[in-house]
């Protein structure tokens, strides 16, 4: 049984579409180009003149020299194009007050189609009003891949190592405090624990010993933040009732009363 060949020219490719009598090469190129033949070059620049590169065996044909005379055309083009104009026209007429679609809160925007005063805003309004729920159970977030909200999609992508751990930052430990305290339902103050650091001045609130500042966790001799009445005994998270620790000393501690 005989193979047919492509009808163009001396293709000897096997025809990939009977009713067109083309290869997948020729196809390819009518589908995409409206043409079996490879459109010509152009031998020089559109934007300054200077000979093109030569044409590679796949993808667009080279118009301009570099990606830099390529860029300066389309943004020129895009200067006159209406949504530029249309930018500009808000520029000169300064901001419009808004008001953000989640909190309510009233805002300047340089446009009026900006809802949300931040992004913050955005992920909850987002959050409330997405119709899949997370299939963990007792969480009531919206999803957002697999079936799990962000929370529990992120945890699983760590445990995958699919995701590495954000840095132990003082923002995150403080935020780590300040749930801890939030979840007893305590008095609760913003604290970074490099204030109160700062504050002891590198002094354990427990042993009175120094404490580097350039140890980092999991060092014993590191520093960390005590609260002087545990949180599970009824303390706050105020600044009276927190002091600087060595990790050790304060694990020593545990849930009690210094002495």
């Amino acid at each position: 049984m005989s193979i047919l060949a492509c009808s163009i020219g001396d293709c000897t490719r096997p025809i990939y579409v009977k009713k067109r009598g083309l290869c997948q090469a020729h196809y390819n190129r009518w589908i995409y180009a409206g043409d079996t033949q490879l459109p010509e070059t152009v031998p020089n620049c559109r934007r300054c003149g200077e000979p093109n590169p030569p044409r590679r065996a796949k993808g667009p044909v080279p118009e301009y020299c570099s990606k830099s005379c390529q860029q300066k055309t389309h943004y020129e083009a895009y200067k006159v194009s209406g949504s530029y104009q249309a930018q500009l026209a808000a520029r000169r007429r300064g901001p419009v007050a808004v008001s953000c679609k989640q909190c309510g809160t009233s805002f300047e925007a340089r446009s009026s189609s900006r809802s949300f005063c931040s992004q913050r805003c955005n992920n909850r309004y987002m959050d409330t009003n997405n119709p899949i729920r997370c299939s963990e159970s007792g969480c009531d977030r919206g999803v957002r891949a697999k079936g799990l909200c962000a929370m529990h999609w992120r945890r699983v992508a760590r445990a995958d190592g699919r995701e590495a751990n954000p840095a132990w930052t003082e923002g995150r430990k403080a935020n780590y405090h300040k749930r801890r305290a939030q979840k007893r339902n305590t008095q609760v103050e913003d604290i970074r624990p490099i204030d109160i650091y700062e504050r002891d001045i590198w002094l354990c609130g427990l042993c009175l010993t120094p404490v580097d500042p350039d140890a980092q966790y999991p060092d014993p001799q590191s520093a960390s933040l005590d609260h002087i009445q545990p949180l599970s005994l009824g303390g706050t998270h105020t600044y009276e009732n927190v002091q600087l620790a060595h990790l050790a000393c304060n694990l020593s501690k545990g849930n009690r009363v210094a002495a």
